[in-house]
């Protein structure tokens, strides 16, 4: 069983689909930080991980979703928090993790976007070199 996730951890959340980041300016969308049907956004835990250990883990994710990688989008457990998610191991994979929490209403969308705006603007965007 994993161990619980606490809010001094970091979060890389991968970023394989183009409509989640701006290619201008390579800035996060909120959309990359939505989650799924079930309520929860995919991410993993970067504790204990080198740059490289973290890439191969996106690379891998990528390669079973069928999906490009442009790069990834790293934040804080605590900016989780802070907009009033929270972080869940959810293994296996290894080091994998949901934020969970999200307003789940049909009327609960701009509230879904003002937290996607926050988690988004609290992020730091790092991309490959072949995304442009």
């Amino acid at each position: 069983m994993a161990d619980p996730v606490t809010e001094f951890e970091d979060l890389s959340r991968f970023i394989v689909n183009e409509n989640h980041f701006r290619k201008k300016d390579l800035s996060i969308k909120p959309q990359a930080f939505f989650p799924n049907k079930a309520g929860e956004t995919s991410v993993f835990r970067k504790s204990g991980l080198s740059n490289g250990a973290i890439w191969d883990i996106a690379h891998s994710v990528a390669q079973q979703l069928d999906k490009t990688l442009f790069g990834r989008a790293d934040i804080r457990v605590s900016d989780v928090i802070e907009q009033g998610l929270s972080v869940e191991p959810d293994e296996p994979p290894e080091k994998h993790a949901n934020i969970v929490g999200w307003p789940q209403e049909e009327s609960d969308k701009a509230k879904r976007m003002i937290i996607g705006l926050k988690l988004a603007a609290a992020s730091r965007p790092i991309f490959l070199q072949s995304t442009s």
